[in-house]
């Protein structure tokens, strides 16, 4: 079998999100990022935002969402036959353009390495996404790497039993 998965390669992230209010205060309120920054209209107005953005944190977590929607890393991943087995971390996180109420944003993803560990059942993937908003302006950017395993094939599980 070719490997699908090699340095490069897209990960098809198939849905966009516009936050509106609703969002911004349910998100924030899940995470305790209350800061006036975030959660005071009347605060905000005096920022350089001149009105209220979303948390960096929440950021990541919408933007990693995106890609992960629908299963795509887990469906990439199944195509050569692995299977996230953990979430190891996040690296080289940059946050570079607000969210505001109203953005629209969309990630692009790609594989940045798919390589061996000292275990021979696991694999560290490691994608870079990078979001951006309908103005086509870079939101976040990070890479995240995850322990994954090969599953056994249907004619090994069938002689284990």
């Amino acid at each position: 079998m070719m490997d699908k998965i090699i340095p490069g390669t897209k990960i098809p992230c198939r849905v966009c999100r516009t936050l509106d209010a609703g969002d911004f205060s349910i998100l924030h309120q899940l995470t305790w990022f209350n800061m006036a920054v975030h959660s005071n209209a009347e605060y905000a107005k005096g920022t350089w935002f001149k009105e209220r953005s979303l948390a960096g944190p929440v950021i990541f977590a919408v933007a990693d969402g995106l890609v992960h929607h629908a299963d795509t890393i887990a469906g990439l991943l199944a195509q050569d036959g692995y299977e996230i087995y953990a979430y190891l971390g996040v690296d080289q996180m940059k946050i570079t353009s607000p969210v505001l109420f109203g953005d629209t944003l969309r990630a692009e993803a790609e594989v940045v390495d798919l390589r061996a560990t000292k275990n021979p059942e696991r694999f560290l993937f490691i994608y870079k996404n990078k979001t951006y908003n309908q103005r086509d302006q870079l939101v976040i950017e990070y890479q995240t790497t995850l322990l994954v395993t090969k599953r056994p094939n249907e004619s090994q599980t069938e002689r284990q039993i």
